[in-house]
């Protein structure tokens, strides 16, 4: 039987998974949660073969949620769920430590294979950003948009910004220092070309990342 585990903040989904999950007979839910920090407490116990994950969620999430589960449970492949666009969001994810990403538009049966998939150590993604990646990578087209340049924790910092938490609550959800997430702001600022937080909030809007 492959163990998942569930986390996401909309309990709808969490229980439209969790039946869907059921529904197969190769496959067992082993534990849920609501917010990345109450799966970080949890998951690692439940040793799952796969950790299915929204991409945004309270607490800790992210790529952040992606490097701490690896730290922490370095066994259990990880799928990232996600309302967000393929093509903004797989390629970071995938970096991060992932085994895959999927998009909540995707059919059912989609998800049961990608599980099934990342459970046997595969990498996931779609056919068509799979021809994406190698038509970019035959072409050596460069990632043209001003966030292609941010480093992973700037990036995930500029997410953050942009949803409205301030330097002191994203210092102390990724357990570093006020200083040190000021001086990723302006770091990122200046590659985003941003004179403000408004500005930062118009870009993400404007590239579809919220």
């Amino acid at each position: 039987m492959i163990s998942v585990y569930i986390a996401d903040d909309h309990s709808i989904v969490r229980e439209g998974i969790r039946s869907l999950v059921a529904s197969a007979p190769d496959m067992e839910v082993v534990g849920e949660a609501s917010d990345g920090d109450e799966a970080l407490r949890q998951m690692p116990e439940r040793k799952p073969e796969v950790f299915l994950m929204d991409m945004s969620m309270p607490g800790c999430s992210g790529l952040e949620l992606i490097e701490r589960v690896r730290r922490r449970s370095p066994e259990t492949n990880i799928l990232v769920l996600s309302m967000h666009r393929e093509d903004l969001y797989a390629t970071r994810t995938i970096r991060a430590g992932a085994r895959g990403f999927i998009t909540k538009t995707r059919p059912p049966s989609e998800l049961l294979e990608a599980l099934r998939k990342v459970a046997r150590g595969q990498l996931y993604i779609t056919r068509e950003l799979a021809d994406r990646l190698a038509m970019d990578a035959l072409t050596g087209k460069p990632e043209e948009e001003p966030h292609a340049r941010l480093t992973k924790r700037e990036y995930e910092i500029f997410l953050d910004l942009a949803r409205g938490m301030n330097v002191g609550d994203i210092a102390e959800k990724l357990h570093v220092s006020s200083k040190t997430v000021s001086t990723h702001k302006a770091r990122l600022m200046e590659k985003l070309n941003a004179n403000s937080i408004s500005d930062l909030v118009r870009y993400a809007l404007s590239q579809d990342l919220l």
